[in-house]
């Protein structure tokens, strides 16, 4: 999966497959930098808000804006979960501002990711994604 077309027609078929369930979200958490692209694109078609989260190099983790999380329904949104380190500190932190549900999404998931993600397509081996 090497181009945007492509990462739209996967984000359209999440958007389709589970339409009424994500109806009840809330807002959409991107995960910069991979993830602000579907997270943005599902945020866009469910007519959500969207919040960006944020990994440092020294494996520290932020967000935008921690208020809006409170009582909310929250899809957490990243491009590929490889071993679930970014997902699983970014889960934490959001759940420290008290959604009152939170699921997450992956364009993939690596099949010895520590980490299992709500909606994804399991892959056996890594991929390069337009933005790597």
């Amino acid at each position: 999966m090497n181009d945007l077309n492509s990462i739209g027609q996967k984000v359209n078929q999440f958007v389709i497959e589970h339409q009424a369930e994500l109806a009840d979200f809330d807002l959409v958490i991107g995960v910069s930098r991979g993830g602000l692209i579907p997270a943005a694109l599902i945020a866009a078609k469910l007519d959500k808000p969207l919040i960006a989260a944020y990994i440092d190099r020294q494996n520290k983790v932020y967000l935008d804006k921690p208020e809006w999380i409170k009582d909310k329904k929250v899809l957490l949104v990243d491009d590929i979960c490889r071993t679930g380190l970014t997902l699983s500190l970014i889960k934490k932190l959001a759940e420290e501002a008290s959604p009152s549900l939170l699921k997450t999404f992956t364009l993939f998931c690596l099949s010895k990711s520590s980490f299992k993600t709500d909606y994804t397509t399991i892959i056996e081996t890594d991929i390069k994604l337009p933005w790597d």
